[in-house]
Order: C-alpha cells, then sequence, then structure tokens
C-alpha cells in the first residue's frame, strides 16, 4: 500500500516537474519566434495595479545571463484608462547571472535606466503616485529626469537591497512640496538654534515652488550626494547628504541664502537675515519621525565657529609677525 502511494506521488512529481520545465520552454520558445511585449503587458496589468507599455522592439536573452533590453518604456497606473503613464524610460536594460543564481544560488544584477522621466503627482489618496510605488512619503510634486546605473550581488534575494551599488543623477523642476512652507520651516531651525519665537507662516501670495540638481554615487544602497542644489523664488538653497535606500532614511546638511527681497517680504529682523545672506546658518535635514524636519545643523555649526576662530587667530599672528618685521 505504502509501496502503490510513494509510486503515485512520485509519477504525479515527475508529471508537474515535466509541466513546469515545458512551460518554461514554451515561454523561451514563444518569446524568441513572438512579440514580448504583449506578455509583458498583459502579466503587469494582471499581478499588479501597473502596466508596463513597450513603444518600440524588446529582446531577451536567457543563458548564461537572463537579460532583458526595450526602450520606449511606459508605466501607467492600470485602473486610469486615459492615462499617458507617469513613468518614461528612453532604455532600460536589466541583466541577471543566470548561471551563478542556478549553480551557486546566488544573485547578482545589473540595471540600467538612461533617460527616465516621471510625473510626481498627488493622487486620490492625498500621496503622490511616486510614493505610492515606492512605498515611501517624500510628499513632492514636480517634473523629475534623470539616469540611473546600479549593480548589486548577494548570497540571497533579501540581502540584495544592502549591496546595492552605482550612479544617479537627477533634476526636479517645477517641485511643489505638499503645502508645507519651506521658508518657514527653514526661519524655525534658524529660531530653534538662536532661542526666538517662532517665525510667522509665509504669505500665500509667495510661491514655494523650487528647482532641484543632484548627482552622486550609490555605496553599499546609500546615496551620497555631495552637490545638492536647490532653487526657490529669491533664495538659493545647497549641501550635500545621503539617502539610504534599504531604508529610505535621509540625512542632509544644507544652507539657505535669501535676496534682499526676502527681507521684506517675510519681514525679517536683520539679525535673522545675517543668518540667510552673508553668514549662512548650517541647517539639518531628516526624516526620523516618517516625515522631512529642519533642524539647527550642531555639528557643522560647531565646526564652522572653530574654522572662524582659527582663522581670526591665524590673521592676527600674521599681522603681529608683519608688525615685528616692520619695527625691526
Amino acid at each position: 500500500m505504502n509501496t502503490s502511494v510513494m509510486k503515485m506521488l512520485g509519477k504525479a512529481l515527475f508529471v508537474l516537474t515535466s509541466f513546469f520545465f515545458l512551460c518554461v520552454l514554451l515561454f523561451i520558445v514563444s518569446s524568441k519566434l513572438f512579440d514580448v511585449r504583449p506578455i509583458i503587458s498583459w502579466a503587469s496589468k494582471t499581478f499588479t495595479e501597473y502596466e508596463v507599455l513597450i513603444h518600440e522592439e524588446a529582446s531577451i536573452n536567457y543563458f548564461p545571463y537572463l537579460e532583458f533590453d526595450a526602450k520606449n518604456v511606459v508605466l501607467k497606473e492600470s485602473d486610469r484608462i486615459t492615462s499617458d503613464g507617469f513613468i518614461k524610460i528612453n532604455s532600460l536594460k536589466f541583466q541577471i547571472n543566470t548561471k551563478k543564481l542556478i549553480t551557486q544560488q546566488s544573485v547578482a544584477i545589473k540595471i540600467s535606466v538612461d533617460g527616465f522621466d516621471i510625473t510626481s503627482k498627488f493622487n486620490d489618496a492625498h500621496s503622490t503616485n511616486i510614493d505610492t510605488l515606492l512605498s515611501t512619503n517624500f510628499d513632492i510634486e514636480g517634473h523629475i529626469v534623470g539616469n540611473l546605473k546600479i549593480g548589486a550581488s548577494a548570497e540571497s534575494w533579501s540581502e540584495l537591497n544592502e549591496n546595492i551599488n552605482g550612479t544617479l543623477e537627477l533634476s526636479v523642476d517645477n517641485g511643489l512640496w505638499k503645502e508645507n512652507d519651506i521658508f518657514y520651516m527653514l526661519r524655525r531651525a534658524r529660531a530653534i538654534y538662536k532661542r526666538d519665537e517662532d517665525p510667522e507662516y509665509t504669505n500665500k501670495t509667495i510661491k514655494q515652488e523650487f528647482s532641484i540638481q543632484a548627482s552622486g554615487n550609490i555605496i553599499d544602497s546609500i546615496y551620497v550626494n555631495d552637490d545638492f542644489k536647490m532653487k526657490m523664488p529669491y533664495s538659493n538653497i545647497t549641501g550635500s547628504g545621503t539617502i539610504n535606500f534599504s531604508s529610505m532614511a535621509i540625512d542632509y546638511s544644507i544652507q539657505a541664502i535669501f535676496d534682499d527681497e526676502l527681507k521684506s517680504a517675510l519681514k525679517m529682523t536683520n539679525d535673522e537675515f545675517l543668518d540667510f545672506s552673508k553668514k549662512p546658518l548650517p541647517i539639518r535635514v531628516r526624516n526620523q519621525s516618517g516625515s522631512l524636519e529642519l533642524r539647527p545643523d550642531i555639528e557643522n555649526i560647531f565646526r564652522n565657529d572653530v574654522e572662524d576662530t582659527l582663522n581670526k587667530q591665524e590673521e592676527r599672528l600674521k599681522e603681529s609677525i608683519r608688525k615685528n618685521l616692520t619695527y625691526e
């Protein structure tokens, strides 16, 4: 009896395994003979809330690398029939080391996204389409373009997101930050350090639309951005920082410089304006509580004070030496 059952189970397992490999073989053959774009579109729409449309030829290779190459790729929300898509990619390349995956059970991938074009907008759930897709809460609307190249290798899929390396460059135009008063948040960070009263909220007539330029390397899933540049009406913000792609933690140090027009528009005192003009105050930007917070950057403030003191002492020493040489 037990022998009969084992034979039946063995036969069933053989049939299922054979069927699985037959399906894989049919998919490989069909992808070589037929256009895979309708299959990708159907699968994405069936198993996710999004639809992937590929408007130009796509190619797939399987061994020793699984390689996917496509041009003019569009991602749209499947429930929005009239949508043109909120992510557009000029060229998308994906590669996974199939041989290494089979023989060593380890993962090695490469992804290249040349020319991505993203339109970030708030949806009915009061979250942007990008935040919904990535499960983040940046709350930024705008037009985002750039390039991304990454590679990663690990012993398992679960470890992969901690071993990402590559480069990312992007720019944001016509940006808006979910009704947040950026000028107020900058001034409030300064008030905390100076122990002043909170500033007034900014007049709604001052539009706080911004543009951003950023580029840098990704090292062990941490984006290192040393040339952050942000432009707003009558103001410029520069700085540097990191974004941890594994935890989505943000840590930046920035300095804001205001034009003279903002002094009267924001009803700033002379001392306050000085901290946003000739000697801009370092401000820390983090998202530890889930949303972005601006606080005085005590570490950089202290470093700047020490450097100023050393520079003044050096100048005094030089002046003293010069006088002594003159008297001699």
